[in-house]
């Protein structure tokens, strides 16, 4: 069952143009390892500077092997480090399509 994670973060005050700037070699470091598609939203409403990062997998194990690769790669790390969010915002959830019933 494909899932979907979604990662929100408040940026810090005054680092959003820093943020913006981190975020490409981050994205495209993710592409060139085949990495899970990624959209990036900016909260128009609600907390400020607040993002919400959605990956999407073909299932829960795609996401959990992927995190452990994540993990053990110190360019990921440095690139993801690079993205100024304040510190203890990050939130993950994790959603799965509702199936209708026919």
């Amino acid at each position: 069952m494909a899932v979907e994670v979604h990662v929100t973060g408040r940026i810090e005050l005054g680092r959003f143009g820093e943020f913006v700037s981190a975020l490409g070699p981050w994205v495209a470091y993710r592409a060139s390892q085949r990495r899970a598609p990624i959209r990036v939203y900016q909260a128009l409403s609600g907390q400020m500077n607040e993002v919400r990062l959605v990956f999407e997998y073909p299932d829960l194990a795609a996401y959990e092997a992927e995190e452990l690769e994540d993990a053990v790669d110190p360019e990921y790390g440095r690139l993801a480090s690079a993205l100024p969010y304040v510190d203890g915002t990050l939130e993950y959830a994790i959603y799965a399509p509702v199936r209708q019933q026919e």
